[in-house]
């Protein structure tokens, strides 16, 4: 869901809410009597008279639907107290030019927290090992080769997947090595693939910051944490190039 509408459907739920508490609100403190518990007890529920009741009930209902689907854990008394106060123009806890931040801070939070709590169990394998940026790999072959480094070309074989096991590509089902430069590749790639001697295979296992960050691309669902098997069957140093 995009910030903007986010943001524009949270500010029309209070229509929907200042009607419910317009229904609702007490006239003034009374004294409490059995009669006056009785006539609570007997109240009726809440009900739709006319248009502007059923419009913002409507909007209430598709609001809440897309707050649902958004997988934001909420606090919806909170809620209820922005919304109200800010539609009756009164004093707000946050600033508007903060809430842009805090909801994309969430957003980022919630959707990259799979990859997270995923790596945070896969460096408990002793075979494990991750680097100061906090790329993860395990060493599958050790090759015997030259080592590569960030500038020069290589050539590999490779499968991609995502952390649930779906493979997003794999040159060893189109039974073609990949020749590239690693100054040109993702940052697990730049930190990962000097690592390797000429004849090793390596699992890398690639937060979402280190892969393509927030963006989708391809088959490749945004915030992703990404697992690569990478053999390095070649290096043409940069000077040969």
């Amino acid at each position: 869901m995009k910030i903007k509408s986010l943001l524009c459907l949270t500010v029309v739920a209070g229509l929907a809410i200042n009607c419910a508490k317009a229904q609702t609100k007490p006239s003034a403190k009374k004294t409490t009597t059995s009669a006056t518990k009785g006539a609570a007890a007997a109240a009726k529920p809440f009900q739709l008279t006319n248009i502007k009741d059923s419009l913002s009930y409507a909007l209430g209902v598709d609001i809440a639907n897309s707050l649902k689907q958004s997988g934001f854990d909420l606090n919806t008394i909170a809620l209820t107290e922005a919304l109200t106060k800010h539609i009756a123009d009164k004093p707000i806890l946050i600033a508007e030019d903060q809430t842009s931040s805090i909801i994309s801070a969430a957003m980022i939070e919630m959707r990259s927290k799979p990859g997270r709590d995923f790596l945070t169990e896969n460096k408990k394998n002793p075979n494990v090992r991750v680097t100061p940026e906090g790329l993860q790999y395990e060493v599958l072959v050790e090759g015997e080769g030259a080592y590569p480094t960030s500038t020069d070309e290589v050539v590999v074989h490779y499968k991609g997947t995502l952390i649930d096991g779906e493979k997003f590509d794999s040159s060893y089902d189109r039974n073609e090595p990949l020749t590239l430069n690693l100054d040109r590749v993702i940052e697990g790639w730049k930190l990962g693939i000097p690592l390797m001697r000429i004849g090793s295979k390596y699992k890398f296992f690639v937060p979402y910051n280190l892969a393509y960050g927030e963006r989708a691309t391809g088959a490749i669902p945004a915030f992703s944490t990404l697992i690569f098997e990478v053999e390095l069957l070649g290096v043409k140093k940069s000077s040969e190039i």
